[in-house]
């Protein structure tokens, strides 16, 4: 039984972030050669057809004047001469002047009969001339069905979707704007491509609205592993500071607690740099979260906890701290402390999904957060294997700076960086342009302007339309009828019976009554997958243009050397099941001159004639006769 799930073909080997639509028919060639045209009848010939209409009165009328002149003459010259002869001298005449007068009438028939002679020659032309062109004509509509119908063929083997792939070297792209359904296709298609060609893949996806659910059974039904951790609800199940030396866990909770904010304390931050390094070096070898926060409650003169050791208290008793700041750093940590408690497996999955939940609250989704991107910073530097690809969803949730350290990494180890970016505001007009940057919908006028201005104005592209429909009815009735009728009557009146009056009265009553019920249901389901993919109207890159982009389409930026190339790109994950769909991309081909309209339908099985010859019909040869 074959599986018709459309998944597993989006986890084809090459990089795709969707589909550009190419109208195929757009390269079909027109069939330049012209038509025939019949011969005309040799001018002598109607010339002599028109010049024996207009002269057959005429020469009747000399034929037999000149046949009736020369029989009188010849009797009247004959009769003087043969005057004296016998009879043989006057029956030789009268056969002469007979002779001449029978010339003359032979002259006015064949007079009379040249116009249909030439009328004849003239038809006899005119045949000669269409059964030529009718030869001609089969010959030349031969060849142009041999030609529509390579054509046919050849643009039968075009495909009509080619693969939209990031230019080669480059290691960033950049996603703005888009609907969550959007980001979810893009997710879909471009890292089902990124899992079959690079392998291990990192995602981290900060918008709250996991958006991997596609993708990760895209992944289970290929056969590759999945980790799927939600933040902070599975925090037990996942450390993010595991592994790391007392001054790499000491660096990365002060950036996180601090951020990237301009404002912060540089003499605060070093004060608690040394205040953590210091219970570091006591805790250490066995570093981790809940030790480091009970290490805390000791300084802050709490109940001990069984996580540290008699002599690990003792030390940190020895310390000289303010309550302020450990209070400070113990109230930063504290929703960490669970982090690592019940790891389960460490097991290195094929996909990698970091999830940002709805629980928590801000303070700790926010150190969650830089945390996690310290933890993707050193998933970049140290993993074996090393990861392939790393997507992040949200990044305007991230500091600038994070993002171009993490692109820094991603460029030197070769790694595909993917950044998701929900609007274009400042921060990320900062960040974007280290790659390859495509543009979705964008709701807001202002982010629709700066991005026109970013792509630069005038640009066209053109979109598809796909059309699909699922639908289904069902109909329940039920009917209660309850009908009840009564009539009363009567009749009185008088009749004589015999000779005797009678008066008589009747009365009669009736009470009917009626139940019926009915149920009726009916159920019809009607499901279509029809696809349709049509060629639409071209658009300008303009501001508008982008707040109305289809959910499913994106504007990719790619630089090209010589200039910005701007494509249409389609993100659906059906178009794979679309007819002509290449999974790899094509090289563009100038569209040819000579563009002709849609073509006819032609049969599906070869018929008789040129359909079944692959060589085309030879033209016959100018002056060659055509029964050679």
């Amino acid at each position: 039984m074959t599986n018709s799930d459309p998944l597993p073909r989006l986890a084809t080997e090459g990089e795709r972030l969707g589909w550009i639509f190419s109208d195929r028919n757009l390269y079909r060639r027109r069939f330049t050669e012209p038509p025939p045209q019949p011969l005309p009848v040799p001018p002598e010939l109607r010339e002599r057809l028109e010049r024996a209409e207009r002269t057959t009165t005429k020469r009747i009328l000399v034929s037999i004047g000149v046949g009736v002149l020369l029989a009188v003459l010849i009797g009247c010259c004959g009769g003087v001469a043969a005057r004296g002869d016998d009879g043989s001298g006057r029956a030789l005449v009268f056969l002469f002047a007979g002779l001449a007068f029978v010339a003359g009438i032979a002259g006015a028939v064949i007079a009379a009969l040249m116009p249909g002679w030439a009328r004849k020659a003239v038809e006899a032309a005119q045949q000669k001339a269409q059964d030529e062109y009718a030869r001609e004509h089969a010959a030349w509509d031969s060849r142009r069905q041999w030609h529509d119908q390579q054509q046919q063929q050849a643009v039968d083997a075009r495909p009509e979707w080619s693969a939209a792939a990031p230019s080669p070297g480059t290691r960033r792209v950049d996603i703005i704007g888009g609907t969550m359904y959007g980001w979810e296709a893009v997710l879909t298609v471009f890292g089902g491509s990124l899992l079959a060609t690079r392998g291990r893949m990192v995602l981290a996806d900060f918008t709250g609205e996991a958006l991997s659910g596609e993708l990760i059974r895209l992944a289970e039904t290929t056969n590759r592993s999945v980790r799927e951790l939600v933040l902070p609800e599975q925090l037990a199940e996942f450390d993010l500071v595991a592994g790391l030396s007392p001054a790499e866990l000491v660096d990365g909770l002060v950036e996180a607690m601090y951020g990237d904010a301009p404002e912060g304390n540089r003499a605060e931050r070093s004060q608690d740099a040394l205040l953590l390094t210091e219970i570091s070096t006591i805790l250490e070898p066995r570093l981790t979260m809940a030790r480091l926060l009970a290490a805390l409650h000791v300084l802050a003169e709490r109940p001990a906890s069984p996580e540290l050791t008699p002599s690990e208290r003792e030390q940190l008793l020895t310390l000289r701290t303010e309550a302020a700041r450990v209070r400070r750093i113990e109230a930063f940590l504290h929703p960490m402390e669970a982090m690592g408690s019940a790891v389960s497996s460490t097991e290195i999955a094929d996909l990698t999904c970091l999830v940002a939940g709805g629980e928590g609250g801000q303070a700790q989704n926010e150190l969650l957060k830089d945390l996690t991107v310290q933890w993707l910073g050193r998933q970049v530097r140290r993993a074996e294997p090393p990861i392939g690809s790393l997507v992040l969803l949200g990044a305007d949730e991230i500091h600038h700076r994070a993002l171009e350290r993490l692109s820094t990494l991603c460029e030197r180890r070769g790694i595909r960086l993917v950044l998701f970016f929900a609007h274009l505001r400042a921060d990320s007009l900062r960040t974007i342009g280290g790659g390859e940057v495509a543009l979705m919908r964008l709701g807001n006028h202002q982010e629709a302007q700066q991005a026109a201005e970013f792509v630069g104005r005038g640009h066209k592209f053109v979109l598809s339309r796909l059309t699909r429909s699922l639908g289904g009815e069902e109909t329940h009735t039920l009917a209660d009828t309850v009908g009840e009728s009564e009539s009363k009557g009567g009749e009185r009146g008088s009749r004589f019976v015999g000779r005797h009056l009678r008066r008589f009265s009747s009365t009669n009553w009736s009470k009917t009554r009626n139940w019926s019920q009915t149920e009726s249901t009916a159920q019809g389901t009607n499901w279509s997958d029809a696809s349709s993919a049509e060629r639409v109207y071209e658009y300008t890159v303009e501001p508008r243009v982008l707040q109305d982009l289809p959910e499913y389409a994106m504007v990719l930026v790619k630089n090209e050397g010589t200039g910005s190339v701007v494509q249409a790109v389609e993100v659906d994950p059906a178009i794979v099941t679309l007819p002509r769909v290449s999974m790899t991309p094509l090289p563009a081909e100038p569209v040819p001159d000579a563009v002709a309209p849609a073509p006819r339908s032609l049969p599906s099985s070869p018929t008789v004639g040129w359909g079944a010859i692959s060589d085309p019909p030879r033209q016959r040869e100018p002056g060659r006769s055509s029964h050679e």
